[in-house]
């Protein structure tokens, strides 16, 4: 039986990955970490009955209830803290929140290895997400170019979403496509019209009402692309790789980053 407390329980995420989690027979939440609704049992938040659990915004709560695993589904202003106290205090943790910086990253790499605790960074939980950015690197050194446009829903904080980010590196690994922004000549009637830049490649975000997580990673070369696209039209589609992730974490090093460190080709 694993022991999970739920950080960011109240939040759109949170409160679906609650109601999919409790039905589970191997797994029991202990622990429920949010900003909003203290004091409110657990089996509230899901119409269920009350299960003596309550959300609290304090860690020595969360520490009491002796988890063996936090989920973290909070926001880029807090999800650094949370990984470093979980690291500070031993417990295993698996970062769904999206938002940390490339130094805070490495900087959890380094620390992880100094404490017992697992970190295992998620930046998206969908496994169709996952091979999309598997195969996006499979293909890279085939095409002379690439560019990527991610789409969300408009209450998401960070741009670009940590997929693009992840998708770039993968493809980063097997090849570098431009060295620079703007290529020698090129000119942007608008600042920032080509995107941002990372490993060669520019990614597009898109914020609109209507749209969960969406991605397409475009291949060009010589009179052709290949387009690969995935979208997650619920959040249901992430639960799987979620479960995944609880379920393995034991068998893991003390820092992995993305689910594709569990699925292979």
């Amino acid at each position: 039986m694993k022991k999970v407390a739920l950080f960011g329980i109240c939040g759109k995420m949170g409160s679906s990955m609650l109601n999919e989690l409790i039905l589970e027979n191997d797994i029991k939440i202990v622990g429920g970490f949010d900003k909003v609704n203290i004091g409110t049992d657990i089996g509230i938040l899901t119409g269920r009955s009350i299960t003596g659990v309550k959300v609290t915004d304090n860690y020595d709560d969360i520490l009491a209830s002796k988890p063996d695993i936090i989920v973290d589904f909070t926001g880029q202003e807090i999800v650094y803290r949370n990984i470093k106290w979980a690291i500070e205090n031993c417990i295993n943790i698996i970062v769904g929140a999206t938002g940390l910086k490339k130094e805070e990253i490495d900087e959890l790499r380094t620390n992880s290895k100094k404490f017992k605790s697992k970190v295992f960074i998620v930046p998206n939980f969908s496994i169709g997400a996952v091979l999309m950015i598997l195969i996006s690197g499979l293909c890279a050194k085939y095409f002379n170019n690439c560019e990527i446009i991610e789409m969300h829903h408009e209450n998401k904080k960070d741009a670009p979403s940590g997929t693009a980010i992840a998708t770039s590196m993968t493809i980063g690994k097997n090849v570098i496509y431009n060295n620079q922004r703007l290529k020698e000549g090129e000119k942007e009637a608008i600042e920032g019209s080509r995107g941002c830049f990372m490993e060669g490649i520019h990614i597009h975000s898109v914020r609109l009402p209507g749209l969960l997580a969406h991605q397409s990673v475009i291949f060009g070369s010589k009179g052709q692309t290949l387009t690969i696209k995935h979208d997650s039209i619920d959040r249901s589609s992430f639960y799987p790789g979620l479960i995944l992730a609880i379920r393995s974490i034991d068998n893991l090093p003390n820092f992995t980053y993305g689910l594709e460190a569990l699925i292979k080709l």
